[in-house]
């Protein structure tokens, strides 16, 4: 488990180094965060305030921290300036509902990572290495629906709900590529 934890810390800090030239204002909803590794480590390289949400009590990190009921966030309209969806939506019952919501609570920008894949055999490795490792991750108590989308789909989502696809990039080295495809969308509301 530390071993695991240690991946999934220093895979956050890579994520903000990416994620960083895209965050506009001050306050940051980390949605889905898991640990809340990624929103610690924007807080560390960023004047943001950071707050994690999830729907199940998996804090590990330092940042304030909601758990929710999964259906609606407890934060009024436009409560932030970016909203961080990072290889969360893949494990929504209804992602669009997710979105909804993040699209609601968001005044500017949503940054979206999701895995994708663009054949059969990609999505075979998703579904068993993401299976695999959230298995491992809280105890057992992660929901695992794995809804992977190919990456057009994603956007076809993202623009059903009136958002602008300002960029798109690949995360992650070339060796990380060969088996897992994170792609950022960088969206306007």
């Amino acid at each position: 488990m530390r071993l695991l934890q240690a991946f999934l810390r220093r895979y956050a800090h890579d994520e903000a180094r990416a994620l960083l030239p895209w965050v506009r204002g001050p306050r940051l909803l980390d949605l889905g965060a898991g640990e809340g590794w990624v929103a610690e480590a924007l807080r560390t390289r960023a004047a943001v305030w950071a707050c994690a949400v999830d729907v199940g009590p998996f804090r590990l990190a330092t940042e304030p921290y909601v758990v929710y009921d999964g259906a609606r966030l407890p934060f009024g309209d436009g409560a932030f300036d970016t909203t961080l969806l990072s290889l969360a939506l893949h494990h929504a019952e209804t992602p669009e509902a997710v979105l909804d919501e993040a699209v609601r609570v968001t005044r500017g920008r949503l940054l979206v990572v999701e895995s994708v894949y663009r054949d059969r055999v990609e999505r075979f490795w998703l579904d068993l290495l993401d299976g695999h490792l959230n298995r491992h991750r809280h105890g057992g108590r992660m929901n695992v629906p794995l809804a992977f989308r190919r990456p057009a789909e994603w956007r076809a989502l993202f623009e059903s709900r009136g958002l602008r696809v300002v960029a798109t990039d690949w995360l992650g080295s070339r060796l990380e590529r060969l088996v897992h495809h994170p792609l950022l969308y960088v969206l306007d509301t």
